[in-house]
């Protein structure tokens, strides 16, 4: 059994990551605000490991402590691999800078960027001694590349993850045991953060009436066929670890 620790399981590309593993009987430990009661419902099914831990992933300074209680919950499981997911995030608040409340800003750059890099920092540590298969996957954004006018703490925090991904790559090169760590963007993909998206008004967002065509006219990929296209990426050795790659191209 390979253990999974994903983040943002309540919806979405994390909630479609997690059923696809747990229908294969692979170990999963989900981490969200909602628990996502499906979940449970499919691991007694298949008989799979599954854990949940309902947790805030802004309240920073209680990562360490949640990730030790993961790592008690793994002691009698002895995976074969194990791999961290971070894939919770919000995109907003939205809107141009200077019209935007500063602690929802605070709250953006907590969870799209300082909790993986905490997730990160506990994973490394918790798993060093493991002479085990390791792989962290961080869930990116074309907008961690290509600036849009409303979206300046999204485009910011993606950009902040994937260089962090290049240089815990570099650091792990020289471990006997390293943990691969790749950036992935999924593309346009149907969730709950387009809806949110579609709802902006063009004064926030300009460039809103591309995403409502993209959703009108079925361009928008489903989050379970995406899933399918991920996991066999997560412990693979493409993409090459500390590189950021668009799933649609690969």
């Amino acid at each position: 059994m390979n253990a999974y620790i994903i983040t943002g399981t309540s919806s979405g590309i994390g909630s479609s990551l997690a059923r696809n593993l747990l229908s294969g009987r692979e170990g999963v430990i989900s981490i969200s605000r909602n628990e996502n009661t499906s979940l449970n419902r499919l691991a007694e099914t298949n008989n799979s490991f599954f854990r949940h831990f309902t947790f805030d992933l802004s309240q920073t300074d209680k990562l360490p402590e949640l990730m030790d209680s993961i790592f008690k919950s793994l002691q009698d499981v002895n995976p074969e691999r194990i791999s961290l997911i971070n894939n919770a995030g919000t995109i907003e608040p939205i809107g141009p800078s200077g019209k935007m409340d500063a602690t929802r800003i605070e709250i953006h750059h907590k969870t799209n960027l300082i909790a993986p890099a905490v997730l990160i920092n506990e994973f490394i540590r918790f798993t060093r001694p493991l002479k085990i298969s390791k792989s962290i996957l961080n869930i990116s954004s074309g907008a961690a590349h290509n600036p849009y006018a409303g979206w300046s703490n999204y485009c910011a925090s993606k950009a902040g993850l994937d260089m962090l991904t290049k240089s815990i790559a570099i650091e792990q090169s020289s471990e006997e045991f390293p943990v691969r760590i790749i950036s992935l963007a999924p593309g346009i993909v149907e969730t709950p953060m387009q809806e949110k998206i579609r709802a902006t008004s063009a004064g926030q967002f300009p460039m809103r009436n591309k995403f409502i065509d993209l959703y009108n006219n079925h361009r928008l990929s489903n989050p379970d066929e995406v899933a399918g296209k991920i996991i066999p990426l997560i412990f693979s050795d493409h993409p090459a670890s500390g590189t950021f790659s668009d799933l649609r191209n690969l």
